[in-house]
Protein backbone atom coordinates (compact mmCIF):
# COMPACT_ATOMS: atom_id res chain seq x y z
CA UNK A 1 0.00 0.00 0.00
CA UNK A 2 3.02 2.42 0.73
CA UNK A 3 4.34 1.75 -2.91
CA UNK A 4 1.29 2.48 -4.31
CA UNK A 5 0.68 5.87 -2.31
CA UNK A 6 4.46 7.10 -3.33
CA UNK A 7 3.58 6.15 -6.96
CA UNK A 8 0.16 8.25 -6.77
CA UNK A 9 2.56 11.25 -5.26
CA UNK A 10 4.51 10.83 -7.83
CA UNK A 11 2.38 10.74 -10.70
CA UNK A 12 0.06 13.75 -9.31
CA UNK A 13 3.60 16.16 -8.95
CA UNK A 14 3.98 15.34 -12.86
CA UNK A 15 4.05 18.58 -14.62
CA UNK A 16 2.34 16.45 -17.56
CA UNK A 17 -0.43 14.83 -15.21
CA UNK A 18 -0.91 18.34 -13.63
CA UNK A 19 -1.59 20.29 -16.74
CA UNK A 20 -3.70 17.43 -17.81
CA UNK A 21 -6.41 18.33 -14.82
CA UNK A 22 -6.27 21.35 -15.59
CA UNK A 23 -7.60 21.08 -18.57
CA UNK A 24 -10.02 18.42 -17.05
CA UNK A 25 -11.02 21.51 -14.83
CA UNK A 26 -11.48 24.17 -17.19
CA UNK A 27 -13.06 22.30 -19.37
CA UNK A 28 -15.70 20.30 -16.86
CA UNK A 29 -16.29 23.85 -15.86
CA UNK A 30 -17.06 25.42 -19.19
CA UNK A 31 -14.25 28.10 -18.53
CA UNK A 32 -13.46 28.81 -21.97
CA UNK A 33 -10.81 31.38 -21.70
CA UNK A 34 -8.79 28.84 -19.13
CA UNK A 35 -8.87 26.22 -21.68
CA UNK A 36 -7.78 27.60 -24.98
CA UNK A 37 -4.83 29.92 -22.48
CA UNK A 38 -3.86 26.26 -21.32
CA UNK A 39 -4.04 25.01 -25.42
CA UNK A 40 -1.96 27.79 -26.54
CA UNK A 41 0.96 26.91 -23.78
CA UNK A 42 0.18 23.25 -23.85
CA UNK A 43 3.86 21.20 -22.91
CA UNK A 44 5.76 18.60 -24.87
CA UNK A 45 3.01 16.82 -27.37
CA UNK A 46 -0.04 17.34 -25.20
CA UNK A 47 -1.14 20.20 -27.81
CA UNK A 48 -1.38 17.91 -30.55
CA UNK A 49 -3.55 15.81 -28.20
CA UNK A 50 -5.82 18.56 -27.85
CA UNK A 51 -6.24 19.51 -31.03
CA UNK A 52 -8.51 16.35 -31.71
CA UNK A 53 -11.48 18.27 -29.93
CA UNK A 54 -10.44 21.89 -29.53
CA UNK A 55 -12.13 22.59 -32.54
CA UNK A 56 -15.29 21.62 -30.74
CA UNK A 57 -15.02 23.35 -27.96
CA UNK A 58 -14.31 26.17 -29.92
CA UNK A 59 -17.81 25.74 -31.55
CA UNK A 60 -19.00 26.02 -27.77
CA UNK A 61 -17.45 28.96 -26.86
CA UNK A 62 -18.18 30.71 -30.36
CA UNK A 63 -22.15 30.18 -29.66
CA UNK A 64 -21.87 31.35 -26.34
CA UNK A 65 -19.77 34.81 -27.37
CA UNK A 66 -22.64 35.20 -29.91
CA UNK A 67 -25.16 34.90 -27.12
CA UNK A 68 -23.62 37.16 -24.98
CA UNK A 69 -21.83 40.00 -26.56
CA UNK A 70 -24.72 41.53 -28.65
CA UNK A 71 -24.78 43.30 -30.86
CA UNK A 72 -21.29 42.99 -32.21
CA UNK A 73 -18.29 41.48 -30.66
CA UNK A 74 -14.81 42.51 -32.45
CA UNK A 75 -13.10 39.80 -34.18
CA UNK A 76 -9.80 40.46 -31.91
CA UNK A 77 -12.09 39.67 -28.94
CA UNK A 78 -12.90 36.68 -30.50
CA UNK A 79 -9.28 35.58 -31.32
CA UNK A 80 -8.39 36.17 -27.92
CA UNK A 81 -11.04 34.12 -26.25
CA UNK A 82 -11.05 31.54 -28.76
CA UNK A 83 -6.99 30.98 -28.09
CA UNK A 84 -5.88 31.83 -31.75
CA UNK A 85 -2.68 33.21 -32.13
CA UNK A 86 -3.80 36.23 -34.31
CA UNK A 87 -6.86 37.67 -35.98
CA UNK A 88 -6.09 36.42 -39.56
CA UNK A 89 -6.31 32.93 -38.25
CA UNK A 90 -9.28 33.94 -36.35
CA UNK A 91 -11.13 35.14 -39.61
CA UNK A 92 -10.10 32.20 -41.67
CA UNK A 93 -12.33 29.83 -38.88
CA UNK A 94 -14.57 32.76 -38.64
CA UNK A 95 -15.18 32.66 -42.86
CA UNK A 96 -15.92 28.88 -42.48
CA UNK A 97 -19.04 29.58 -40.50
CA UNK A 98 -20.21 31.92 -42.93
CA UNK A 99 -20.57 34.48 -40.17
CA UNK A 100 -22.22 38.35 -40.91
CA UNK A 101 -19.72 41.02 -40.52
CA UNK A 102 -20.95 44.23 -39.17
CA UNK A 103 -19.08 46.15 -41.40
CA UNK A 104 -17.75 45.03 -44.87
CA UNK A 105 -14.19 45.35 -42.92
CA UNK A 106 -13.72 42.24 -40.88
CA UNK A 107 -12.98 43.96 -37.56
CA UNK A 108 -16.76 43.15 -36.00
CA UNK A 109 -19.33 40.44 -36.08
CA UNK A 110 -23.10 41.04 -36.20
CA UNK A 111 -24.08 38.49 -32.82
CA UNK A 112 -27.69 38.77 -34.13
CA UNK A 113 -27.25 37.89 -37.24
CA UNK A 114 -24.79 35.50 -36.94
CA UNK A 115 -26.40 33.92 -34.19
CA UNK A 116 -29.14 33.22 -36.88
CA UNK A 117 -27.03 32.53 -40.38
CA UNK A 118 -24.55 29.99 -38.18
CA UNK A 119 -25.78 26.41 -37.20
CA UNK A 120 -23.09 26.00 -34.23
Amino acid sequence: KQWYQRRVRAQKADEDVQFAVKVFNAWSTGNYYQFFKLYLAAPKMSGYLMDSYVQRERNKAMKILLKSYKPTISVQRIADLLGYPDTETAIVYLDDLKVVYAKPHKIKLDCKLTLAAVDL
